[in-house]
């Protein structure tokens, strides 16, 4: 009987510390995902990136804020991004 329940417990720990593990993960793969305007042909796209990557563009000079405050691509949606620092 002791047998059996430590295994039950062994389980439970396991199942817990995945559901953890998919937990963190959907964090951190949506939520920390930021909205942003891509100009396309005839108008603009709204789209997310993540903040990996958003840091990146930002520290080449790859987006912008718009008047309005909201984040802007300053690149059109198949060109290439900036590849040095604007600084």
């Amino acid at each position: 009987m002791a047998l059996n329940m430590t295994k039950l417990v062994k389980i439970i720990i396991v199942g817990i510390f995945i559901l953890l593990g998919v937990t963190l993960f959907s964090y951190g793969a949506f939520i920390h995902t930021t909205k942003i305007i891509t100009p396309v042909k005839g108008g603009s796209v709204t789209a997310f990136k993540s903040e990996p990557t958003l840091v990146k563009d930002a520290s080449v000079g790859g987006v912008a804020r718009d008047e309005t405050g909201q984040i802007k691509q300053t690149y059109s949606e198949g060109e290439k991004p900036p590849e040095t620092c604007s600084t």
